[in-house]
């Protein structure tokens, strides 16, 4: 059951990144934004990297009894480290979406017409 318990967190916040990047996904379908579309990878990939995460500590925890105290914490900090570096990669990846989506035009623009002539 404490194994179980620890799983809370990161499936809540799992879901509330499902929710999220259902939001962006239809950003892309309505606006066709490559940023959208990184937006929704990005908080997808958060979401299940936070369960894989919890899943690698866990097992680390309950399920290699044979590891010593230092053994242990070396192997927790190398999986938090490198999935530090997953999430840097996915904020970059926000970060991009998230300016594609600022600076692009929209295709409901009007043209500019042409000069009048002027009268005189």
């Amino acid at each position: 059951m404490p194994e179980l318990t620890t799983y809370i967190f990161p499936a809540v916040h799992g879901f509330f990144c499902l929710i999220v990047a259902v939001v962006w996904l239809i950003g892309f379908i309505r606006q066709r934004s490559v940023g959208f579309l990184l937006l929704t990878l990005a908080t997808l990939a958060e979401g299940v990297t936070g369960l894989v995460r919890q899943a690698l500590v866990n097992y680390v925890i309950f399920h290699q009894a044979h590891l010593s105290v230092a053994e242990r914490t070396a192997t927790i900090g190398t999986i938090t480290y490198t999935i530090l570096g997953f999430y840097i990669v996915f904020w970059l990846v926000a970060a991009l979406g998230a300016t594609l989506i600022v600076f692009q035009r929209s295709k409901h623009q009007i043209a500019p017409g042409p000069i009048p002539p002027v009268s005189g």
